[in-house]
């Protein structure tokens, strides 16, 4: 198996020992970088021949993310309570004595935790923990700073590149190191992920089509034969690309049976909607619903889900409806976002019950955020990214609002008469 493993010098030759130990079946694609930025460079190739990828730090999978989607199942090693015991015991073997020190990455009562397991009488600890959205220079410079103005006499840092400029200045620096027990927590679980992908990949995928405008009264026999035989030729062609199978399930539905492998490919979803545009062209309307399962007749009942709200939509919309009930559309379209339609997170059930909403609702509404990468939402576009009336969004705005899960930030006035917009923000949601 082809994994890619991306990260500075040192946490790889680490890696790699581990691996030739414990893992004779990986085959690793070592990439090495010596600044996070430098992910962009090579990040499409690895995606491109591996399985799954190894980062050795959240800083690179921060940086990856950033440059690309990714698609592959990916693992990133953690730094933990044993990382910055082994940089303490380093220095205490090293004879220093740790009174005022600087520590990124890790969480302040992480730190504190291991102090006093220790029984250590630090002085001063100047912790900034890792946020994807802090450029790496600015942790350098935090350091930096804090060591010219005598404030600290050690700098401890999980970040390779840091660690290497800070030591070519001669600086008291530490490396907070992985360990091998997080290589392999890492390993195992980004092994379950790909071998649980694959296993999706080939579950059992129906994708249902309804012709919207076929049972129109005002239509012919012969007028509703000629719709039927243009659909059926477009979809044979379309069968043959997701390698299924097509059935006539009545006059204007017609299913095809295939994997999930390929009916989730993108380029065979681009095939349908060329297909949509195809047949809007002969003033044919259809929608469809695709359905994912360990069996049949999970697949057919989750494409059922996903064609219920499909037909609700305008012309050529697909959902999608996975075996977790996570459902993914309008696909390909400008407002796409992904949510469950049955929750077993308590905590978000919890926050539903105070806010006053279902909790399928909430699950959307935090996908809807996540997705679009804003922060900040007036009643229109949530409305818009919902596919809900400005009145309802108005109403979650409030609701929102009243049950502390949403902060008013401003308000916008247009042009014309009308009530002034608030803007919200979500607060301990996300």
């Amino acid at each position: 198996m082809k994994i890619g493993i991306i990260g500075t010098f040192d946490p790889i030759d680490k890696i790699m020992e581990v691996i030739e130990r414990n893992y004779p079946n990986i085959e690793p694609i070592i990439y090495t970088i010596n600044r996070i930025n430098e992910i962009q460079e090579i990040i499409e190739e690895c995606m491109s021949l591996s399985k799954g990828i190894l980062f050795t730090g959240a800083g690179v999978t921060s940086e990856a993310e950033k440059s690309t989607n990714l698609v592959l199942p990916f693992e990133t090693i953690p730094r933990d309570g044993s990382s910055i015991m082994k940089v303490f015991w380093e220095i205490k073997k090293d004879g220093k004595t740790i009174e005022n020190l600087s520590i990124d990455f890790l969480e302040r009562d992480l730190i504190y935790e291991i102090v006093d397991e220790f029984g250590l009488s630090v002085k001063n600890i100047y912790n900034k923990p890792f946020n994807p959205a802090t450029p790496e220079v600015e942790y350098e410079n935090w350091h930096l700073s804090l060591y010219e103005e005598g404030k600290v006499d050690l700098i401890i840092t999980a970040f390779g590149s840091i660690y290497n400029r800070l030591l070519a200045l001669n600086l008291p620096v530490y490396r907070l190191n992985l360990t091998v027990p997080l290589i392999k927590k890492s390993m195992d679980n980004l092994i379950y992920k790909i071998k649980n992908k694959e296993m999706e990949a080939n579950q059992i995928g129906i994708q249902i089509f309804k012709v919207k405008n076929m049972d129109n009264t005002t239509k012919t026999d012969y007028q509703a034969l000629a719709m039927n035989n243009i659909v059926e030729k477009e979809l044979i062609v379309y069968a043959k690309a997701v390698q299924g199978s097509m059935l006539k399930l009545e006059n204007n539905l017609f299913m095809i049976c295939s994997t999930r492998r390929t009916l989730e490919y993108d380029e065979n979803l681009q095939l349908y909607h060329e297909m949509v545009k195809k047949l809007e062209k002969e003033n044919i309307e259809i929608c469809s619903g695709m359905g994912f399962g360990l069996s049949g007749w999970d697949a057919e009942r989750n494409s059922k889900y996903a064609l219920s709200m499909a037909e609700k939509k305008e012309n050529g919309t697909l959902y999608i409806v996975d075996h977790n009930m996570k459902v993914r559309g309008p696909v390909n379209r400008y407002n796409e976002n992904s949510y469950k339609l049955v929750i077993t997170d308590w905590k978000l059930n919890e926050i539903s019950k105070e806010i006053g909403i279902n909790p399928t609702y909430l699950s959307k509404l935090i996908s809807v955020i996540k997705d679009s990468s804003k922060e900040y939402f007036c009643s229109e576009t949530l409305a818009n990214y919902l596919n809900i009336s400005v009145r309802s969004a108005r109403r979650l705005i409030s609701k929102l609002e009243n049950s502390g899960y949403g902060e008013i930030v401003t308000t916008a006035i247009t042009k014309g008469v009308g009530r002034p917009k608030k803007i919200i923000k979500l607060k301990n949601i996300i």
